[in-house]
């Protein structure tokens, strides 16, 4: 097998546990250990995990109270973690499977500021991210993964070659067929000890909201001088427009008109004079733009949304996954909503045997099938879970809630 073929045959297994934490670091248990094993020594701090003494352990995931976390691969670097995000729980293990979990006795503490920001399409990453590259002198393969609400993932960056981490930090959203589209996370894998950063987008749910699809942008037609501006442009794809405020809007039967024909979607309007503009809701690329009358100046430009503040729930990631070999039916009620997450690797995707359907009265049931051990289903779930049962099928199986194993009666309990 190539060197090549490995790192895949890796990042395959951690793409498939991304948005479902393994069983010891969800229970906090630790596995017991046979003779001549030496525990690790390490503390939780916030948002780092200390290592004193890495004893027999040989690899280690960090969980983050947002579903966000941390594997370490090899090496035994003394310090790792997520600046601004919360650890939940970290888990070290060695060759031979046994497991030592250590968990955060002060979760309600400040993180500070966070390395890895999101909008609604875009991740910006900062070298600060990065806390356990001090350990090692140098690096051979770095990739940059962008997810999206939607099940689909890019790859943004690929290097080959020794560089210092900062070559994996800047700004990342999708281009092409994955332009616009909401952000879910951004994982960063580098071979410093084949380390995994995946980092979920808190904000991804807030984000659909207005949205009449999961790539659907804003743009706008704002003047920049005293004149009109007339103008023209074609979108691969649908439009519709939007109105933000009296001086921010498009208006159609106006002097604003969209047509859709073979070529795509045809926008043309009127605006002018500063602080006035035309917007659209567009989904899909803008093919091309002109300036078809008026001598006032204007700019055009995507808007970009990043929440600042917000009383919507929080997005809770939770998945069924079975313990043993068989099968598992389930079915469960969400007081708010829920969304499948396809991406979360052959092993944990929602499918399509699995339903989300809404009941008309701001609930939603799910009901889906897994079976065989270590796989299961995920879900992004915004509200309260207000029952669950298991509908057929006589596997063992366990609920991971953001990163936490839970009974179905624990989960319910849930404040």
């Amino acid at each position: 097998m190539s060197d090549r073929q490995l790192r895949n045959t890796r990042r395959t297994f951690l793409a498939s546990s991304a948005l479902g934490a393994l069983s010891a670091v969800a229970t906090g248990g630790t596995a017991a250990a046979t003779d001549g094993t030496v525990a690790p020594t390490a503390a939780v701090e916030c948002s780092t995990v200390s290592v004193d003494d890495w004893g027999s352990a040989r690899s280690a995931r960090a969980v983050f109270a947002d579903g966000s976390f941390v594997d370490i691969g090899e090496g035994r670097p003394e310090t790792f973690g997520a600046p601004g995000r919360v650890v939940e729980s970290v888990t070290f293990a060695d060759f031979d499977g046994n497991e030592w979990t250590r968990t955060n006795d002060a979760a309600d503490c400040d993180p500070g500021g966070k390395s890895v920001t999101f909008t609604d399409s875009r991740a910006t990453v900062r070298p600060g991210q990065f806390l356990e590259t001090d350990t090692y002198p140098g690096r051979l393969v770095s990739q940059v993964d962008l997810h999206f609400v939607d099940g689909t993932s890019q790859e943004k960056v690929h290097l080959d070659g020794p560089e210092s981490p900062d070559g994996i930090t800047g700004v990342y959203r999708g281009t092409g067929e994955h332009a616009g589209k909401v952000v879910e996370a951004v994982e960063i894998f580098h071979d410093l000890g084949y380390v995994t950063h995946y980092v979920r987008n808190p904000a991804a749910e807030q984000y659909l909201l207005g949205k009449a699809t999961h790539q659907e942008r804003l743009v706008e037609v704002m003047g920049a001088t005293e004149g009109a501006v007339d103008y023209e442009f074609t979108v691969d794809g649908p439009v519709r427009a939007v109105t933000l405020s009296d001086r921010r809007g498009a208006s159609p039967g106006g002097n604003d008109a969209i047509a859709t024909g073979d070529g795509g979607t045809t926008v043309s309007g009127t605006t002018g004079n500063p602080g006035y503009s035309d917007v659209y809701a567009v989904g899909g690329p803008i093919t091309e733009f002109s300036q078809t009358g008026g001598d006032g100046d204007y700019v055009l430009r995507e808007a970009e949304w990043r929440a600042v503040e917000t009383t919507a729930p929080a997005t809770d990631l939770l998945a069924v996954v079975a313990t043993e070999q068989g099968e598992v039916d389930y079915e469960f009620t969400v007081e708010g909503t829920v969304r499948k997450v396809t991406n979360a690797g052959p092993k944990r995707s929602a499918g399509d045997n699995d339903e989300v359907v809404e009941n008309g009265d701001g609930t939603v049931t799910v009901s889906g099938f897994t079976g065989n051990t270590g796989y299961g289903d995920t879900y992004a779930v915004t509200g309260d879970v207000t029952d669950f049962a298991r509908t057929g099928g006589e596997a063992a199986f366990r609920i991971d809630y953001n990163g936490r194993e839970l009974t179905p009666e624990a989960l319910l309990a849930r404040d």
